[in-house]
């Protein structure tokens, strides 16, 4: 009977410590991190396309965006985008990056005087939402009346 127990035990020890070093704390595949995520759902593996359902500018209508989309591509080491009907915010095509490490911020074509902060991302919802805001300044030679606070309401283009 002692016998049994003892191997019992045993057995119990062998199964705890295959089970302490299954957990995600020695995984040599880890999650991805959080900019990585977020890449993902901004780009989705292959380029996402973005469309406006609206875009204001100083809290009215936006005028000249009625057709406005644009397409996000990247990995880890490039970033290009495409737009169309998106002047002066975006030209035809370009590159965009998160603004260090603050995943919540985009610059465009290496612009850092216009952050768009990226809010309301919804990778759940069908389909997928986003907002990109913008206080924007042109520069130089823009067309005048373009300068101010933008709001981009995007879904992903289906």
């Amino acid at each position: 009977m002692n016998r049994t127990k003892y191997y019992l035990l045993t057995l119990l020890a062998v199964i705890s410590l295959a089970t302490l070093s299954c957990k995600k704390g020695g995984d040599d595949n880890p999650g991805l991190s959080a900019a990585e995520q977020r890449l993902l759902d901004l780009t989705g593996t292959d380029g996402t396309t973005w469309e406006a359902t609206s875009i204001t500018f100083d809290g009215a209508p936006a005028n000249g965006f009625e057709t406005f989309s644009f397409t996000l591509r990247g990995n880890a080491t490039s970033k290009t985008y495409s737009s169309t009907d998106g002047d002066p915010l975006f030209n035809a095509s370009g590159t965009w990056d998160f603004n260090g490490d603050n995943i919540n911020e985009l610059i465009f074509d290496g612009n850092s005087g216009n952050v768009f902060t990226v809010s309301n991302l919804n990778t759940t919802a069908t389909p997928p939402t986003v907002v990109l805001t913008v206080n924007f300044t042109a520069n130089g030679g823009a067309a005048a009346g373009t300068d101010g606070l933008y709001v981009l309401n995007l879904r992903e283009q289906q």
